[in-house]
């Protein structure tokens, strides 16, 4: 597979992207981590910065997962300044439903993780 464009459209239809996508929604933060994080070696750009946002993301729900809300909010801290700095939708995802919704974990006001939004859909809950 060749090198990542700089679009982060392309990232959308990359297969490591995909897998993580399913990960994720599925709730298993740690191996869409691992997953993404492929995809992250190769890309550039806006695109390096959006996959490192995710797998932050994915970090950060990890750490919710085993009970540890400080850990939430650092990996959270991380993650939302490369995702602001992105157009929204990036790679199919709904940027601004994704960071209202961790904004809200962060915050305790929301307490069920999100699946990925993807553009045109509406955030929700991953199912475990």
């Amino acid at each position: 597979m060749g090198d990542l464009t700089h679009n982060l459209d392309s990232c959308g239809n990359d297969p490591d992207f995909q897998a993580g996508l399913r990960l994720f929604n599925a709730g298993h933060f740690w191996h869409a981590h691992e997953e993404w994080e492929a995809l992250w070696l190769r890309s550039y750009g806006p695109g390096r910065q959006f996959v490192q946002g995710l797998i932050q993301v994915a970090a950060a729900l990890v750490h919710w997962q085993r009970g540890n809300p400080r850990g939430l909010r650092l990996n959270w801290a991380k993650a939302r300044p490369k995702l602001l700095g992105l157009p929204s939708p990036a790679g199919g995802i709904d940027l601004a439903a994704l960071i209202a919704w961790m904004d809200g974990m962060a915050d305790a006001t929301i307490s069920e993780a999100p699946a990925l939004p993807l553009a045109g859909s509406t955030a929700g809950p991953a199912h475990n």
